[in-house]
């Protein structure tokens, strides 16, 4: 693992509030709080729509899960027409942005900035190969399922994740709201929800790699955060199974 990388998630571990761990030689502090962070989050991910959403797709899952040519004929709309998708523009919108809201040292900012790119790189090459490109439901799931991965050590299974992205997607696109985005709107919405997953993945890539059980334990937590953000639960109500999510 770049030494670099390993500095940037530990500057975002002593600034998220969590404290010192005895690696901290490897980074100094940001200026800037976790919690700063998060502010310029909820601004960029509309977090208005986003509670509107989450209600909308409490229900929708709850329906699907039990019915399952309801869950066949959600997933085959947000393959043929679906409704959370956006014209992208050439530059990344967000990127450098987020970055600097978590240090204001240039040098790590680049770096922050060459780590989220990766992300996003990675990630568009998953949604091309599923169908589902530039679209904001899939960036949403990939989110989701993502801190749900590093907040509980299982990866959902593809099915489920395909799941959920047909039914988020049905969500957004009932909301008068989010229909009346323009693609750059929408292009923001998607890149918030990639950073978001991007961070806690990237730290507990790092923490498995290393075998760092505090760094993990840290990153859980972020991704917990993250997860109640996006769902509006709290962890320990979410359960993928097999197909879907489930609250309980």
């Amino acid at each position: 693992m770049n030494p670099s990388i390993r500095a940037i998630l530990i500057t975002v571990f002593i600034t998220a509030g969590f404290g010192s761990p005895a690696s901290a030689q490897f980074g100094a502090p940001s200026s800037l709080s976790f919690s700063n962070m998060n502010a310029y989050l909820s601004i960029q991910k509309n977090a208005a729509m986003v509670r509107e959403t989450q209600t909308r797709l409490d229900g929708i899952n709850r329906r699907n899960n039990s019915d399952r040519s309801a869950q066949t004929t959600a997933r085959a709309q947000a393959q043929t027409a679906p409704q959370t998708s956006f014209s992208s523009s050439p530059q990344r919108l967000l990127v450098t942005q987020f970055s600097q809201s978590l240090s204001n040292d240039p040098t790590i900012v680049s770096q922050l900035n060459e780590t989220f790119i990766g992300g996003f790189t990675a990630f568009e090459q998953e949604a091309q190969r599923l169908g589902r490109p530039n679209n904001v439901a899939m960036a949403f799931t990939y989110l989701v399922g993502v801190c749900y991965m590093v907040h509980y050590g299982e990866e959902p299974s593809e099915t489920a994740l395909m799941n959920l992205q047909a039914n988020v997607d049905a969500a957004f696109g009932s909301s008068a709201t989010f229909k009346a985005l323009n693609s750059q709107e929408r292009q923001k919405l998607y890149e918030t929800f990639v950073l978001m997953a991007t961070l806690p993945l990237a730290g507990y890539t790092v923490a498995t790699e290393e075998k760092d059980q505090e760094l993990l334990e840290t990153y859980r937590s972020i991704a917990g955060v993250s997860l109640e953000t996006a769902l509006g639960v709290r962890p320990d109500r979410l359960r993928f199974t097999a197909t879907g999510l489930e609250l309980r």
